[in-house]
């Protein structure tokens, strides 16, 4: 008991340093895409903390498999390395003991991944497609500006700026539109507008949003050329286009996995969709046993020595995953064969290394022994 503690403390610690950076190297990725989207007024950015944390979850029930499979590697490779496990093998720990002490810990991490992908993720991914949908519709452009910096449109036409926004009266100041104008062989022509004030209006029988600036100039003309025009205005109105986002989950992933059981043999995206969340705990488990095998390290060996081995074929894996969701969705494979044939042939890769190693340790014990009796 008191080792098998000791193993599982140690391995716990690296499973979470692992996850816990692989975490901030996903999630980073993530905030500089909803960045960007916000730099370009597709979303408002006072919901950037909220995509954030709708993203977390999704991230973990992906991460964590790896972080388990480099956890477990990372900790026996340093204790191989140190003799500490071979120290403990010598007083009694036997491959059988480690591996239940292993598989343990890779079932209570699998189950905590079941609920992710089965239940929690849906729900989230469903809620966070809700928030960008209603920040792509708010009624007020004034929410997606980010004052003092210039913002391009999403069709690459108009550029904008303000240099502060009353967030109560809802109302912009000194105001900047550059609006492009390019028509078949002819030079672009370009519309600047400078006003001293702005806020947004709605026509109630169309529905459509418009700009209105207040006391202010409207240069046109071609950049470069003599020939332009100065118009000053007191109240100038102009059309908003309306921004569009790709969602950042797609239609199956969104629904519940009860919704996807009921149309699991008529829907093969459906299908697709629920093998997946169920591969995910099933590869937690896989890949905990898997890495017992690649952890062991000889004497005078790096602790590292497995890692780019263990990493390849961690890619492999999961590559054949995302080819094999491809294809149900597709129709290429069947739904019966699905994604289950990756994890059986991950069974068989996985009995294969734990033979060959058995094979070599056995097999250098015996020459030793006929060397002795010769």
């Amino acid at each position: 008991m008191i080792i098998s503690r000791y193993l599982r403390k140690e391995t716990s610690y690296a499973l979470l340093g692992v996850t816990f950076v692989l975490l901030l190297i996903f999630l980073s990725n993530q905030l500089v895409r909803y960045l960007k989207y916000a730099a370009k007024g597709k979303i408002a950015a006072n919901i950037l903390l909220q995509l954030m944390g709708f993203e977390i979850p999704f991230l973990l029930g992906l991460i964590l498999p790896l972080g388990v499979y480099l956890g477990i590697i990372f900790t026996y490779g340093r204790m191989y390395a140190d003799n500490e496990l071979r120290v403990l093998q010598a007083s009694g720990l036997s491959t059988k003991s480690l591996i239940v002490i292993t598989g343990t810990l890779g079932v209570f991490i699998s189950i905590f991944v079941t609920i992710l992908m089965l239940w929690v993720n849906p729900h989230l991914a469903s809620q966070k497609n809700k928030l960008i949908l209603k920040s792509m519709t708010t009624e007020n452009i004034l929410d997606t500006l980010i004052p003092g910096r210039f913002q391009v449109t999403p069709d690459d036409k108009h550029v904008l700026y303000v240099e502060s926004i009353s967030r109560k009266s809802r109302v912009a100041n000194n105001i900047f539109i550059a609006e492009q104008k390019k028509h078949l062989d002819e030079a672009a022509t370009w519309s600047v507008i400078s006003a001293a004030k702005g806020y947004q209006t709605r026509n109630h029988d169309t529905k459509e949003r418009y700009v209105v600036a207040l006391d202010g100039y409207r240069y046109e003309g071609v950049p470069g050329e003599n020939a332009y025009k100065i118009i000053q205005f007191k109240k100038y109105t102009a059309p908003i286009i309306e921004s569009t986002l790709e969602l950042t989950h797609q239609p199956e992933e969104v629904l519940p996995t009860s919704t996807l059981w009921q149309d699991y043999s008529k829907n093969p995206s459906k299908a697709a969709e629920l093998q997946w969340r169920i591969s995910m705990p099933i590869a937690t488990i896989l890949l905990a046993f898997l890495a017992i095998p690649l952890s062991y390290v000889g004497p005078r060996q790096n602790r590292y020595v497995n890692l780019f081995p263990a990493l390849l074929i961690y890619l492999v894996y999961m590559n054949l995953l995302f080819l094999s969701r491809g294809w149900v969705a597709h129709q290429t494979l069947s739904s019966s064969i699905g994604l289950w044939w990756v994890h059986g042939l991950f069974i068989f890769f996985i009995l294969g290394i734990f033979l060959l190693q058995f094979v070599q340790l056995h097999g250098i014990h015996f020459f030793r022994s006929v060397r002795k009796l010769a």
